[in-house]
């Protein structure tokens, strides 16, 4: 469109990211970033292979605990972010979104967990890490969409290329724990089939990183720690039931970008 501002890049991303993380801590605020930014800003490595695969700016994701959704959002108001009303109330306390006037950055705050496709509870692993959620959250975030686009299956990619599935850390000193991932999609028969068929595809098309065999290697660790994890009483009952009914939640379009 004529005369629109363009969009901010990975730097100033980045930047605010970064900045908002550390006043937060300093008020003795829990905030963690998730999405492409805190892929991006988990390693080096990670931000190297999305940068390779050309994957174009997004906004800022963070996730906070409930009890400090209204110090953060005074620490934003403070430094210029407005809060969107509508969604406010539309999602009762359990998602804000805010826009920066002047820098033309996005964020969305999450409170406690991810509710998309599935839900990821992040409440008791915010303490994990410094600036983001622990790479399997990171990865488990992309797992979850049913209908992934490009982007998605991108920053996936990355986080598979860049680190080890086991015990063993990488170069960002951190390896993918096979046992959590596959414990939560264990517990949860819906979320297991659509991160399941997430990764077959993945594993199966082009990595497009020149790492499709690190990848396709990775994928098939998880598979194989998936497949071997027992199954809870609750997840064997909906696969009975299997895809003649829904096993996801149903996002609109404002909800499911980040």
């Amino acid at each position: 469109m004529a005369g629109q501002a363009p969009r901010p890049g990975w730097a100033a991303v980045d930047r605010e990211a970064v900045a908002l993380v550390s006043e937060a801590a300093a008020r003795g605020q829990v905030l963690r970033l998730v999405g492409s930014t805190g892929i991006r800003l988990h390693c080096q490595p990670a931000a190297a292979a999305l940068d390779r695969l050309g994957r174009p700016a997004k906004d800022i994701d963070v996730v906070c605990r409930h009890e400090d959704r209204k110090g953060l959002r005074r620490l934003l108001e403070e430094r210029g972010w407005e809060v969107d009303r509508d969604l406010l109330v539309a999602m009762e306390g359990r998602r804000y979104s805010f826009r920066h006037p002047a820098s033309g950055l996005e964020l969305d705050v999450f409170v406690d967990r991810l509710e998309f496709c599935h839900t990821i509870e992040l409440r008791d692993r915010l303490a994990a890490r410094e600036l983001t959620v622990p790479v399997e959250d990171l990865l488990l975030q992309k797992l979850q969409i049913v209908r992934q686009t490009v982007t998605d299956r991108m920053d996936a990619a990355a986080l598979l290329a860049t680190h080890p599935v086991g015990s063993a850390g990488g170069g960002s000193g951190e390896a993918i724990d096979p046992g959590y991932v596959a414990g939560l999609l264990g517990r949860d028969w819906g979320f297991h089939r659509t991160a399941t068929a997430n990764l077959a595809a993945l594993r199966d098309g082009p990595a497009g990183n020149g790492a499709a065999g690190t990848v396709r290697g990775r994928v098939d660790a998880l598979l194989e720690a998936i497949q071997a994890a027992p199954k809870s009483v609750r997840w064997r009952a909906r696969a009975r039931v299997g895809e003649r009914m829904q096993w996801w939640q149903d996002v609109d379009e404002r909800e499911a970008v980040y």
